[in-house]
C-alpha cells in the first residue's frame, strides 16, 4: 500500500550519534529537558508543541520536540491511509504513540459492524506484547448529540475472553456533539497482565446513542509483527523530604513504559502520584507521563507502576528518569470514612475538601472543593467495615468552575447490605512534597 519510510530521522540520528557530550553541557540539556517537562505537565491538556495543518487530504505535522521533525514519507504515510488524519488527532499529545505511528507501526484493520442505522468500524491498531490500542469511528445514518462506547469485552480464537488489568479510552469514550454529528471517533487501550497469545481477536461492545443501543462484534487479526520489549534494571533509592523511593526498573513497549517502583514501609506518608517524572536523554529531550489514559496501576500499598510515554523508536545514548514533585499524603489522613447509615463523613483530610455526603439505594456522592487548576477523580478503592474491598459498578465525576467543586458519583451493587463505616482510600489530593532527583538508567 504504501513504501517503508527508510530514511526517516536518519540525517539527525547520524548526527547526534557522533557527537561528544561533556559533563556540564549534559546537565544543562537534562536540566533543561526536565523544567520543559515540568511546564508541559502544567498545561496536561493542551497541546505539547505539535502543529497540525490540513493541506487538501493530508495532515502534516511539524514537530513536537526541536529534536524531531516528520518526514515527507510520513506525510505521504497519512495521505495514503483514509482516515489517518482522526486518528493522528487522537493520539498527537503522546509522543511515543506518533512515533510508532511515524515509523510504521501502526495497522490498519478497517473492519466494522452495522446494526439499524449505526456502525462501528474498528479503523486500525497499536499493538505491543502487553497493551493495545484499538482506533474505531462511530457512524449513524442519523445526526446524534451523543455516543457512548461501553462494556468493551476481548475475545480470542477460540471465544475465549481474554482479561485485561486496565483499560481507558482517550477521553472521548463519551462523545457529545451539541448541534449534532454522524460520525466520532475514539481509541481504547487496552493493558494486559500477561503477553497477548493470539492475534486472531473480537472485540465486543455496547453502543449507546440518545435514544439507541446496540451490541457489536467485530472479528479482527492483528498480522504486524510484535515489537520485544526493552528491560533496563535500576534499582536505585532516593530520599525526597524523608520519604524512601526505590525504582526498580524500567520496561519499555512501543506503546508506552512501565516503570516499576516501591516505597519503603517506614514512610510516613502515602505517596499518590507522582506529578513531575520524566525520562531524559543526553540531548535533553524528554518523554512525558501519559497525558490521556491510565497513568499509573497498584500493585500493592507501597508498590506500583507508573506510565510514561514510550521512547521506544529512539535510542539514546543515555537515558536518565527524572522526578520533582509528588503527591502525598500523610497515612493516617489518606482516607475518607463514611457512616452510610447516618450519612455523616467521620474522617477525611484536614484540609476539609469534602462535604456533602449522600448515600442513596446503590450509590455515594460527595463533593470535593477544588484548590488549583488541576483536578481528577479523588478515590481509589473502597473498604467495607471489615476491610473488604467494595466492588465499585462505575463512577462518575463532573467539575463546576464557578463555585470550585468536584462532584463524585459512585455506584455499588446491594450498597444497603454493606458492613459499615466504608473508607475511601484517596487517590488524588492537592498535597505534595518536592525534590529533585535524577537517576540514570542508561
Amino acid at each position: 500500500m504504501f513504501e517503508k519510510e527508510e530514511e526517516k530521522l536518519a540525517d539527525y540520528k547520524n548526527l547526534f550519534d557522533h557527537l561528544e557530550t561533556p559533563d556540564k553541557a549534559l546537565d544543562d540539556a537534562i536540566l533543561a529537558g526536565f523544567q520543559k517537562a515540568k511546564a508541559e505537565e502544567k498545561r496536561k491538556y493542551r497541546r505539547r508543541k505539535w502543529i497540525i495543518s490540513l493541506l487538501a487530504a493530508a495532515v502534516v505535522l511539524v514537530g513536537f520536540f526541536t529534536t524531531i521533525r516528520l518526514s515527507p514519507a510520513f506525510a505521504d504515510y497519512i495521505k495514503v491511509i483514509p482516515g489517518m488524519e482522526k486518528i493522528v488527532d487522537l493520539i498527537r499529545d503522546d509522543k511515543g504513540k506518533m512515533l510508532a505511528i511515524e515509523n510504521d507501526y501502526y495497522e490498519k484493520i478497517g473492519v466494522s459492524q452495522e446494526k439499524n442505522g449505526m456502525k462501528f468500524t474498528i479503523e486500525g491498531a497499536i499493538a505491543d506484547e502487553k497493551n493495545l490500542v484499538l482506533f474505531y469511528k462511530l457512524e449513524s445514518k442519523e445526526k446524534v448529540n451523543t455516543f457512548r462506547v461501553e462494556d468493551p469485552k476481548l475475545f480470542g480464537k477460540d471465544g475465549e475472553k481474554i482479561n485485561w488489568g486496565t483499560a481507558s479510552d482517550d477521553g472521548r469514550g463519551v462523545q457529545t456533539s451539541k448541534d449534532g454529528k454522524s460520525t466520532f471517533n475514539g481509541s481504547l487501550e487496552l493493558s494486559f497482565e500477561s503477553p497477548l497469545q493470539t492475534k486472531t481477536l473480537e472485540l465486543k461492545a455496547k453502543v449507546r446513542g440518545a435514544e439507541q443501543t446496540e451490541s457489536f462484534a467485530i472479528p479482527f487479526e492483528l498480522k504486524k509483527e510484535i515489537k520485544e520489549t526493552k528491560t533496563y534494571q535500576i534499582n536505585k533509592a532516593v530520599t525526597i523530604e524523608g520519604q524512601k523511593i526505590t525504582f526498580i526498573d524500567a520496561t519499555i513497549y512501543p506503546i508506552r513504559i512501565a516503570v516499576h517502583v516501591k516505597m519503603d514501609q517506614n514512610n510516613t506518608k502515602k505517596l499518590l502520584n507522582f506529578d513531575d517524572i520524566c525520562l531524559v536523554d543526553e540531548n535533553g529531550e524528554t518523554w512525558n507521563k501519559i497525558a490521556n489514559g491510565i497513568t499509573a496501576s497498584k500493585i500493592s500499598d507501597d508498590e506500583s507502576i507508573i506510565y510514561l510515554q514510550s521512547n521506544y523508536f529512539r535510542e539514546p545514548k543515555e537515558l536518565y528518569l527524572v522526578l520533582n514533585k509528588i503527591q502525598a499524603l500523610d497515612k493516617d489522613q489518606a482516607m475518607v470514612v463514611i457512616d452510610t447509615k447516618n450519612q455523616k463523613i467521620l474522617k477525611q483530610p484536614n484540609e476539609n475538601l469534602f462535604s456533602s455526603l449522600y448515600v442513596g439505594k446503590d450509590q455515594i456522592n460527595l463533593k470535593m472543593r477544588i484548590i488549583g487548576k488541576d483536578y481528577f477523580d479523588p478515590i481509589g478503592t473502597i473498604k467495607d467495615g471489615n476491610g473488604k474491598e467494595v466492588n465499585q459498578l462505575r463512577k462518575e465525576s463532573s467539575s463546576n468552575i464557578d463555585v470550585k467543586s468536584l462532584d463524585i458519583g459512585i455506584h455499588i451493587q446491594d450498597l444497603q447490605n454493606i458492613a459499615n463505616p466504608l473508607s475511601l482510600e484517596i487517590a488524588f489530593f492537592p498535597a505534595w512534597i518536592n525534590g529533585q532527583e535524577k537517576i540514570r538508567i542508561k
